[in-house]
């Protein structure tokens, strides 16, 4: 009869934490090149987009305006609005809205040797011996 002892072997790595901050950074202007980029592309698109809206409807506003036979003051009147247009608005803002990303990591691996044991038998026949042998009767009275 044999044993054979379990084995066990863990390995373990981490625990490990790691903090993205950059869509936080972002938002209060410390930005990185590839964030900046996107953000000015889209910026860009967009005014461009309604800068086009702006020039169609003034234009539009002018062939409609001046077909009437009336003396009106058209392109004063769309500066005039233009003007009023550029006051800015004013927001406010004391941290960045974007919470960072916040990942956590461990990993553990176990490798199993299951134990045991380990019979090993042998048959043997069994021995018998025997010995021929009477009966012996004694009547003594």
């Amino acid at each position: 009869m044999r044993q054979q002892v379990s084995q066990i072997q863990i390995e373990g790595s981490g625990p490990s934490m790691e903090i993205d901050q950059s869509q936080s950074r972002n938002e209060l202007g410390n930005v990185d090149f590839v964030y900046y980029s996107h953000q000015v592309r889209n910026r860009a698109y967009q005014e461009a987009m309604e800068a086009i809206g702006k020039m169609a409807a003034a234009g539009d506003e002018v062939v409609q305006r001046a077909g009437h036979f009336r003396e009106e003051m058209i392109l004063a009147d769309q500066a005039k609005r233009a003007m009023d247009e550029r006051i800015p608005e004013l927001n406010i803002r004391a941290a960045p809205s974007t919470r960072p990303q916040i990942n956590f990591d461990y990993r553990q691996e176990i490798s199993w040797n299951q134990g045991g044991v380990n019979i090993t038998h042998q048959v043997r026949p069994p021995e018998i011996t025997w010995t021929l042998g009477g009966v012996k009767v004694d009547v003594r009275g």
